[in-house]
């Protein structure tokens, strides 16, 4: 019965001695079942297909499928283990990409094995594992969604496929103004590049592929959404911003809830 209540604990990283160095620390705490070291992303994913993980230790840079390329693939599943990276880097595209991604941990392999232990723990127990200074690193290149009331009220209107007169009657505003609001809005949510286009900053902003992609339809029709031009159904323009409007939700959630970690006391780590 002892060992149903163990967390299994599955470890990927393509440096043999540290993978071989963290599985043989780790088997060494009663309350983990260490299933095994992987050296690829690929491997990962089979080892996770074919048995029940609770929490992967991911290494960002591997050869072949990335680290953060498995942790998306990952949490496409059901069943998806907890994930925490553990990584050598802490790049600002590295912290926002994994975070945003959907990460649970994050931690950097100077990390002692206690503070690994507790982020096992705690991202076993459903909460985020996120330290003051990755919490902070992420929070100085996210905020920059930062939308009023009257912003969100717009959002929240034109995802619901209300008309743009019954908007500037609702919002108190003449209807030109509705969408000269909407693209300082969509300034800080979408970046308009697509592909070798985009300026590459990091991903604060939402890419209109990825727009098209949520939303299920054309690049070329989400441009025409966007910028008010062309013909599109009522339904298509709700699509697409519905999908705006949730990224523009999530970075203020997520930047809200991270702020809030960095302004913890140093020894707040969880």
């Amino acid at each position: 019965m002892a060992n149903a209540k163990q967390i299994r604990l599955l470890i990927a990283d393509d440096h043999p001695v540290v993978r071989a160095g963290l599985v043989s620390m780790l088997s060494c705490y009663p309350e983990l079942e260490v299933v095994g070291g992987v050296p690829s992303g690929t491997a990962a994913l089979a080892s996770i297909k074919k048995s029940h993980i609770d929490v992967l230790l991911l290494d960002l840079r591997m050869p072949g499928m990335s680290g953060l390329e498995t942790l998306q693939a990952i949490k496409q599943f059901a069943d998806a283990p907890k994930i925490i990276v553990l990584t050598s880097f802490e790049t600002d595209e590295d912290i926002y990409q994994t975070i945003m991604a959907g990460v649970d941990g994050y931690l950097l392999k100077a990390s002692s094995d206690e503070e690994i232990l507790d982020a096992i723990r705690t991202v076993t127990c459903g909460q985020l594992y996120i330290p003051p200074y990755i919490a902070a690193r992420f929070a100085e290149c996210t905020p920059r969604a930062r939308l009023s009331s009257s912003d969100t009220e717009l959002l929240d209107l034109l995802a619901s496929g209300t008309s743009d007169t019954e908007i500037a009657t609702r919002l108190r505003i003449k209807k030109r103004a509705v969408w000269d609001q909407f693209h300082r809005i969509l300034g800080q949510l979408v970046e308009e590049g697509t592909g070798e286009n985009s300026t590459g900053s990091i991903g604060v902003r939402l890419t209109i592929d990825e727009v098209a992609r949520k939303a299920g339809v054309s690049i070329s029709t989400v441009s025409r959404v966007l910028h008010n031009k062309g013909n599109h159904s009522e339904e298509t323009r709700a699509a697409v911003m519905r999908v705006v409007r949730e990224y523009g939700f999530e970075l203020n959630r997520t930047a809200a809830s991270l702020a809030m970690r960095r302004a913890r006391a140093p020894n707040e780590i969880t």
